[in-house]
């Protein structure tokens, strides 16, 4: 579904990514684990379209997205959806007109087919009577949630995470992790993950890659990260293995 190959890209004079290659399997959750400024953000932004790599491609569902005009890469976006890190929802939006937003944008649905698509969402993630709420109203894992709602309301084929379990705590971190899992695996949304939480990563992923220097160090299941002798690794899997 996604095939990644020597993608690198340079900012403000500084090598980001450095001949970044991988794949992901469609309905796979893969996730990208690093230390804080490793270019976990820009790698995702290079998957969306919103950067162009320095050279390399970036294929999705068979089609170069590198080579893609403006105009052609918000149409194949309909089928991304993307969570930001602090759910980056419309402070001047109740929770229902955040989720509909998309919707409004990109199709033709009358105003009861959108109530019920809401509705649908909402539900999938857990989000009961909180239509009329504005954000501000909202605890962090419950605009979390209401990201994730608006991410999949268009019937999302590829999700894009960029560091879910920032700013919650343990339990609401947890209930996250699994929450998008729970609903990538429902829709079957080939997912990609931008995180640090080493633990609740293990708990969810398919796949795990250790992103250092730009680079790829590993790739590979749980246990294949675990039982890996490179010392960065290792170091950096420290809460994984306890």
């Amino acid at each position: 579904m996604i095939k990644v190959e020597h993608l690198s890209k340079t900012l403000g004079g500084q090598k980001v990514l450095n001949d970044i290659s991988f794949e992901v399997a469609t309905g796979e959750i893969l996730i990208f684990l690093g230390p804080s400024g490793i270019g976990k953000t820009v790698l995702l932004k290079h998957l969306i379209g919103l950067f162009q790599p320095d050279q390399g491609t970036v294929i999705v569902n068979g089609t170069d997205i590198t080579k893609l005009s403006q105009s052609q890469q918000l149409k194949i976006r309909k089928d991304f959806g993307y969570l930001f890190q602090e759910g980056a929802l419309y402070d001047f939006m109740n929770v229902f007109e955040n989720v509909a937003f998309p919707l409004r944008e990109h199709t033709s649905l009358n105003y009861q087919q959108i109530r019920q698509r809401v509705r649908e969402v909402l539900d999938m993630v857990d989000l009961d009577e909180v239509e009329a709420k504005m954000p501000s109203e909202l605890s962090g894992g419950m605009k979390k949630r209401v990201g994730l709602a608006r991410a999949i309301v268009l019937g999302a084929k590829v999700l894009l995470c960029d560091e879910p379990t920032s700013g919650l705590d343990p339990i609401r971190s947890r209930d996250i992790s699994d929450l998008i899992r729970q609903v990538a695996k429902k829709i079957g949304a080939t997912t990609v993950i931008m995180s640090h939480d080493v633990h609740n990563s293990f708990r969810i992923a398919d796949r795990l890659a250790i992103l250092n220097d730009g680079a790829i160090e590993v790739v590979g299941r749980p246990q294949d990260l675990l039982s890996c002798d490179h010392s960065f690794v290792k170091e950096f899997l420290k809460p994984a293995a306890v």
